[in-house]
């Protein structure tokens, strides 16, 4: 699996994951925006992640 196919699928769990947490209905707002905050946080943790392996791979091809 491609580092983009793996970070698209942790994506898309976190996505799954939040929306079933907030399917209960009696969460406060402040937890939901903790949880978006948290997979927004990851999401972005993932891309930084993905940019330095090609960062990497670019340099070694040189």
């Amino acid at each position: 699996m491609s580092r983009v196919s793996e970070v698209t699928a942790l994506q898309q769990k976190r996505v799954a994951e939040m929306q079933e947490r907030m399917k209960e209905g009696n969460i406060p707002d402040s937890v939901k925006m903790e949880l978006m905050v948290q997979n927004m946080t990851q999401t972005l943790n993932d891309i930084s992640y993905t940019l330095a392996i090609i960062a990497d791979m670019k340099k070694e091809k040189k």
